[in-house]
């Protein structure tokens, strides 16, 4: 049996280690000749939605500044990850990997990971894993960790 990569999903939280993670998936994507699917999601900003403002009137002022907010934030994760993912693709001298698609989505980081996994029928996972302190300092991060326990799909952690 041959195992083959043809989308691959590589889900990031944009921290400071995500370049090194990302440049791992385009090496696993090169040598597939796999598509990259490049993921962020944003937490839903649940502050804002149960203002004081929204409790007395059925539709908040602070409702539509938030959607705007959010969409401008949203808008500005993308660019920067578009221009990101490009230029690392340029330099890594990738030929047959690509950068099939971008997309910043709101919602609980571990579920939506698996939504989009499932939306593009990914063959794989790529993400990196913080190291937790305490009990077991090599325990995954919780993403990482509700991840791993849900997928069916070869899950690729890389350490951060």
């Amino acid at each position: 049996m041959s195992f083959q990569i043809s989308r691959l999903l590589y889900a990031t939280d944009l921290s400071a280690h995500s370049p090194d993670v990302f440049r791992k998936a385009i090496g696993i994507a090169e040598r597939f000749g796999a598509a990259v699917h490049l993921l962020h999601v944003v937490e839903d900003p649940a502050l804002l939605k149960d203002s004081l403002a929204s409790r007395y009137t059925a539709v908040s002022p602070l409702d539509n500044y938030r959607e705007r907010a959010t969409r401008q934030a949203i808008d500005e994760i993308k660019r920067r990850l578009e221009d990101f993912g490009h230029s690392t693709l340029a330099s890594e001298d990738s030929y047959h990997a690509s950068l099939k698609e971008i997309h910043v989505r709101i919602g609980k980081p571990s579920r939506i990971i698996l939504q989009e996994a499932d939306r593009i029928d990914a063959d794989c996972i790529v993400m990196g894993t913080q190291r937790q302190s305490g009990l077991g300092h090599m325990v995954l991060g919780s993403v990482a960790r509700k991840i791993s326990r849900r997928t069916r799909r070869p899950l690729f952690l890389f350490p951060v």
